[in-house]
């Protein structure tokens, strides 16, 4: 199995940023935290201190005599955490803290549509962290804030560019904000095989539906006609 560095992983050695990064998830004493990439355990070792549980997730099993010495609360699982969060039942957790290589962000955020979770703390090469805030389908789901840049000194090895902590939460469902631009944009991403005249008929009929209307396909229809910017 490759090792942390060649799976574009960069390990933070600064115990300052390490404690802001628990900071800036509030986290209370009776929540369970998701870690992704546990690493030695040097974030691991704050979180357990401060929460009722760490599910604490690492792919690289060089780690093992390391993690096998973290505090009683926290659980360590050996495993790819996309294949994780893909089974059912997920593992209860309410947070999610974790210093993200390359490679795993944009499918991790894929995930992270469909999984319910309060908050999320990341750390991030710089230059995905403004692609995450401005992403096309991810800004649907997702408001994601700069919390700071973390200079490249501060970790082992020292990759090529800064990188940014970065506190992500889900939007609303705009069913219950009464969203419609925002329903119909998430409706017409989550039917990729419809045309996109079906799929905006559809989601007027079900939005309206949610708001206690009902409307028929020919009115869905002529409110698609009339209205040029539906999303």
């Amino acid at each position: 199995m490759l090792s942390g560095i060649y799976l574009g992983q960069f390990f933070l050695e600064d115990q300052d940023i390490l404690r802001k990064i628990a900071d800036v998830a509030s986290i209370k004493k009776e929540e369970i935290i998701l870690e992704i990439g546990a690493g030695d355990g040097r974030l691991t070792k704050i979180l357990a201190s401060q929460a009722q549980k760490v599910i604490a997730i690492e792919i690289d099993k060089k780690f093992f005599p390391l993690l096998k010495k973290m505090p009683k609360n926290v659980e360590v699982i050996f495993e790819d955490v996309l294949k994780i969060l893909s089974k059912k039942p997920l593992p209860k957790f309410t947070k999610i803290l974790g210093n993200l290589p390359s490679s795993l962000v944009e499918p991790l955020f894929q995930k992270l549509i469909k999984i319910k979770f309060k908050l999320a703390v990341f750390l991030v090469p710089k230059k995905f962290a403004h692609k995450i805030e401005k992403h096309q389908v991810f800004s649907l789901y997702f408001e994601v804030k700069l919390i700071g840049k973390v200079p490249k000194t501060a970790f082992q090895p020292i990759p090529r560019t800064n990188w940014e902590i970065i506190l992500v939460t889900k939007k609303e469902n705009p069913l219950r904000t009464k969203d419609l631009n925002l329903f119909l944009k998430r409706f017409v991403y989550e039917h990729p095989k419809a045309k996109l005249k079906n799929a905006l008929v559809e989601g007027l009929i079900r939005f309206y539906a949610a708001q206690g209307k009902k409307i028929t396909k020919n009115q869905a229809r002529e409110i698609c006609d009339r209205s040029k910017n539906l999303i």
